[in-house]
């Protein structure tokens, strides 16, 4: 049985009723320990089952939870889509595709996820792509993906994503919005919104 990171039931205890399948695999893949990508099926069932007795106030229904990621489940070699959860070996399951680990696995410049992260739309729609709308790669797909496949720690990542900005080498758009988009500054016309400037 993997041993339980308590940040983690805590995190996923803080988010009430509202947990989603999704946010759980991601909060377990990015803070429980591992060597290799992706998390083991047997992790998964022990958080799954320190949710079903958790004592931090909320009640979770645990109920279904392996079966939906079973049943969403596809093919480590798969396209990306933000709804699946892919097989990485015989044991392993991530949030990213293969592809992802093997480019980016280790990496810590969060230039090189932009990059990569861009090129899954040339023309430069992303967005679309990685479950966002609009143009570049989505500000929390980028910190989950270089906080997971990098292996980093996701204050550290978001540090290192304001100071590339302050320093001009990242381009946000609308910071303020949640999930603004993330340009390298080549890439970064157009972004300002030419209605503004009338």
């Amino acid at each position: 049985m993997a041993d339980i990171n308590e940040r983690i039931v805590a995190e996923a205890d803080d988010r009430g009723g509202s947990l989603l399948v999704d946010e759980f695999l991601t909060l377990i893949e990015q803070y429980h320990p591992h060597d290799r990508p992706g998390i083991a099926w047997e992790t998964l069932e022990t958080y799954v089952e320190a949710m079903e007795g958790t004592d931090f106030g909320h009640t979770h229904d645990m109920d279904g939870f392996l079966e939906t990621v079973d049943d969403r489940l596809v093919d480590g070699d798969s396209a990306y889509t933000a709804d699946a959860f892919y097989r990485l070996d015989d044991d392993r399951i991530s949030a990213y595709p293969r592809d992802w680990h093997d480019a980016l696995g280790g990496e810590t410049d969060l230039r090189e996820f932009v990059r990569f992260l861009a090129a899954i739309d040339p023309e430069g729609e992303s967005g679309a792509d990685l479950g966002g709308v609009g143009r570049g790669v989505p500000e929390q797909v980028l910190l989950d993906a270089a906080g997971i496949v990098g292996r980093t720690d996701p204050e550290t990542v978001k540090s290192r994503l304001e100071d590339l900005r302050e320093r001009g080498e990242l381009v946000e758009d609308a910071d303020q919005h949640p999930n603004a988009r993330v340009r390298l500054p080549e890439n970064a016309d157009n972004l300002r919104d030419s209605s503004i400037d009338s």
